[in-house]
């Protein structure tokens, strides 16, 4: 399986938003917490963020990485379409933004999960991801619903 994974670009934006409703409608999932989709290379444009995509022609997967904290990334937007999932691909979304993370000296990477998403909630616990409850934030607003969310960190080893 060849897949290219580059940082978004603006000729991807709308492809990229479409893929993203794709994954929302596929699952079923509440589009009043999609409010940054539309413009994802604006939203991950800050200093120490990254929005990746994975391709083969077409987009089939993507991740990104939001600076919540001095030493917390915030880990958002992580899809991978049906026909490639349970093949590698998450966990090469995963490496590529776990190495941005430690360059870009982040200690910890955060992310919330709907508890009905069994699949992801599996996936993040086998790769090292632990169960917590954040301390609420404007800047995550997701951590503020705990009612519909579950929240996982992993430590970074940046050595």
């Amino acid at each position: 399986m060849h897949v290219e994974i580059e940082e978004i670009k603006n000729k991807d934006i709308e492809q990229a938003y479409q893929f993203c409703i794709g994954i929302w409608d596929e699952l079923g999932w509440d589009k009043s917490f999609s409010y940054e989709l539309e413009n994802l290379k604006e939203f991950f444009s800050g200093p120490r963020e990254v929005f990746l995509l994975a391709k083969q022609e077409e987009i089939i997967g993507c991740a990104g990485l939001k600076n919540l904290s001095e030493q917390e990334g915030l880990l958002k937007r992580f899809y991978v379409v049906k026909d490639f999932r349970g093949k590698g691909l998450a966990l090469l979304l995963l490496k590529n933004i776990k190495e941005f993370a430690k360059k870009q000296d982040y200690k910890v990477i955060v992310l919330d999960v709907f508890k009905d998403n069994f699949r992801a909630k599996r996936f993040f616990e086998k790769h090292g991801f632990k169960s917590f409850n954040p301390q609420p934030s404007k800047n995550w607003i997701e951590s503020e619903r705990p009612d519909i969310f579950e929240f996982r960190k992993l430590k970074l080893n940046n050595k």
